[in-house]
């Protein structure tokens, strides 16, 4: 059975923008990230986009210890 994929917990901001907010104005900056469950997610989705890492990532790897031999006299 295949496991269900949890949404990413943040988005990050694409480019800079500003938007009105009760009376106020709110910047948000690119590259700033944002909960997922954020409201402005849903009014502003097209504004918003997966995180992503500048180089590969590397992976790691675990190494077993090397086994030693063992001789019979």
């Amino acid at each position: 059975m295949a496991k269900a994929v949890e949404p990413p917990a943040a988005q990050v901001v694409l480019a800079d923008f500003v938007i009105p907010s009760g009376g106020a104005f709110v910047k948000y900056a690119k590259g700033e990230l944002i909960e997922a469950d954020d409201p402005i997610l849903r009014t502003w989705p097209d504004k918003f986009g997966p995180i992503v890492y500048p180089h590969p990532i590397k992976r790691r790897v675990m190494r077993t210890a090397a086994t030693t031999e063992v001789r019979a006299d």
